[in-house]
């Protein structure tokens, strides 16, 4: 999915937003013609929430740039002040389509469901990170490792490479997606304890839990969507 439409904190408060320079750019307006409409007609946006803004860039250069964040209404609300031509026509079904899913997505997080999942997913890495560093750690050691702080780093790579998601971006992953990552290191955690007690090679012990990892994806047909914004 693009990034027509975010989600955002602001005030402590969640919801959906576009911004001005984005709806300057698929409206093929200047992005001074679109915050010029914004201005002049604040009190008629504000109707609908505050106005809001941030900066992107160095301020003093070239690059810096003040965008007005828009919620869902004042985004609407601005489409009508622009010309009805094709580009905006086209423009304003993908911005009500994005506005759709992104709000879709901010109920799904704001869910009791997907709270709970993630509570879950917490505690099943901790009893992951619980076994690395009791078991795997001491059996790298014996075994000449002298790379072990790494292992833990190694294992979380694996899991966020498995479904697809950047490192740090467990906050934002779907309902779906936190349950198989709880599938995967929950996966991890009992072949490494097994593995431990065999006495098997710490790096075959990797390529093991990739290997098994690898197939449980394969099994789990995640959706192209994996983060919520």
């Amino acid at each position: 999915m693009n990034k027509l439409v975010q989600i955002r904190k602001i005030k402590g408060i969640e919801d959906v937003f576009t911004d001005s320079k984005i709806i300057a750019d698929k409206t093929e307006y200047k992005h001074n013609s679109i915050t010029k409409i914004l201005r002049r007609y604040k009190n008629d946006f504000e109707e609908f929430g505050p106005l809001d803004t941030m900066s992107v860039g160095k301020n003093g250069t070239s690059n810096y740039l003040k965008l007005y964040l828009l919620n869902e209404q004042q985004a609407t609300l601005l489409m009508t002040y622009l010309e009805n031509n094709l580009i905006v026509r086209k423009f304003k079904i993908e911005l009500v389509r994005e506005f759709f899913l992104m709000r879709q997505f901010l109920r799904e997080k704001q869910s009791s469901g997907w709270k709970e999942t993630r509570i879950k997913g917490k505690l099943c890495r901790r009893n992951e990170t619980d076994v690395i560093m009791t078991k795997l750690i001491p059996l790298a050691v014996s075994q000449g490792s002298e790379n072990t702080g790494k292992l833990y780093m190694t294992y979380s790579k694996l899991v966020n490479k498995c479904v697809g998601i950047p490192a740090k971006s467990r906050e934002k992953a779907t309902k779906r997606v936190l349950d198989v990552i709880y599938n995967l290191e929950n996966l991890i955690e009992h072949v490494i304890s097994e593995e431990v007690d065999k006495g098997t090679y710490y790096k075959d012990i990797y390529q093991i839990c990739k290997g098994k990892c690898n197939l449980m994806i394969e099994l789990s047909y995640l959706p192209e969507q994996r983060l919520i914004a």
